[in-house]
């Protein structure tokens, strides 16, 4: 990998051609959660905007036919802006649809999109190219940080590993569920090794490590869960390899050129200072790249007789009895139904529980939500 010969203006045609196969891909694996019937509330940004099937795949038939555009056409710069407008009204529609894949990509094409595509200036491509490595080596350093929580290493990682328990013995079992303490450190070190140039050998192979061990854990002989990650982290690994392997340092390149470009200081903001914010529950978590770190906000509905009575039959198959209570639990529902992760917000939680109190014809007394919030990863419990 280290020896990839590509000019970095090449480098800049493939990343797009990836984050536009990226987002149709993912796309169509959770077709659901974009477009026709559902039984799982839109949550829009702005009270009643909302597009009814089947005029929602009109949406859809678009954004399809400009991810497609942006593979084939020669001039793309239109084609990413008017991508990037629908990608507004789809998180204008429905918050849901902001999961940490599409945020990544859009804001990777919005860098794209101020990028003129000349190849005459050293200075202007390479200070693009730079700003797309700030990007993917924050997702990494974050979604590492946000590991450090006693969920991850007692809850997910032990799921995540568990289809090892086919090739390994309990005993083993127990000692491989150890390596779940450096696994933070793992991805920590990952992104700030993948920016520095010298030791950028040894950070490609790892990354590319981490996505294959995630496809093969994740995927249909593994844990077979959310399927809408698997061609995420096959991506990820193209856009590590046309990134940061073999040489890209370009002559009379200059530094100082990278903070005359705009762009650069909106990556900064949303990559790499909001997400600390996070940390202490300040900013979004999806935003924040909490990938699977066990520690997102989370919550359960409680339901009255008289509430499960109403409910459709077909929302009935997502609740539980716990106690002679009935419990829906709406992330487990949401990933079921549209086969993405619902966005772990307290407002999320609300609108959901405000829907199934209009569903059912109840109050409050008969549709309780109980919330739990993220814990703070530096601050202790919330």
């Amino acid at each position: 990998m280290e020896e990839l010969q590509l000019k970095i203006f090449t480098r800049l045609k493939l990343i797009k051609s990836v984050l536009a196969l990226g987002l149709l891909f993912s796309i169509l694996f959770s077709h659901n959660l974009w477009a026709g019937q559902r039984w799982f509330p839109t949550c829009s940004l702005i009270q009643d905007f909302y597009v009814a099937p089947p005029y929602d795949y009109i949406l859809f038939g678009l954004e399809i036919v400009l991810l497609l555009l942006l593979l084939i056409a020669p001039q793309t710069r239109l084609y990413i802006f008017l991508v990037l407008v629908l990608h507004i009204v789809w998180i204008l529609l429905d918050q849901n649809r902001l999961q940490p894949w599409f945020y990544i990509y859009s804001i990777m094409l919005l860098v794209l999109f101020f990028y003129n595509w000349r190849i005459d200036n050293v200075n202007n491509y390479y200070s693009f190219f730079i700003i797309l490595q700030l990007c993917l080596a924050a997702v990494y350093v974050y979604s590492g940080l946000q590991k450090f929580n006693p969920a991850f290493i007692k809850e997910t990682y032990p799921w995540f590993i568990n289809p090892l328990q086919a090739v390994f013995s309990e005993r083993q079992m127990i000692s491989l569920n150890k390596t779940g303490y450096i696994i933070p450190f793992y991805e920590i070190a990952l992104g700030f090794m993948l920016l520095i140039k010298p030791i950028r050998y040894i950070a490609i192979p790892m990354a590319i490590c981490l996505h294959l061990a995630i496809v093969i854990l994740m995927g249909p002989f593994g844990n077979n869960y959310n399927s809408v990650v698997w061609p995420w982290n096959i991506f990820m690994i193209l856009l590590v390899i046309l990134l940061f392997s073999g040489k890209t340092t370009e002559r009379y390149f200059a530094i100082s050129h990278l903070f005359k470009v705009p762009v650069f200081y909106l990556v900064i903001l949303m990559f790499w200072i909001m997400p600390a914010f996070n940390l202490f529950n300040k900013w979004e978590t999806y935003l924040s790249f909490s990938l699977y770190s066990g520690n997102n906000h989370d919550g359960k509905i409680i339901l009255s007789n008289n509430a499960y009575g109403n409910l459709p039959l077909y929302i009935r198959h997502y609740v539980k009895t716990e106690s002679d209570m009935y419990i829906l639990y709406p992330k487990r529902w949401c990933l079921e139904e549209l086969n993405a992760p619902m966005y772990p917000e307290r407002r999320i939680f609300d609108k959901v529980t405000r829907h199934l109190q209009k569903l059912t014809s109840t109050n409050t007394e008969d549709v309780k939500l109980v919330y739990i919030e993220k814990q703070k990863i530096f601050a202790g419990q919330p």
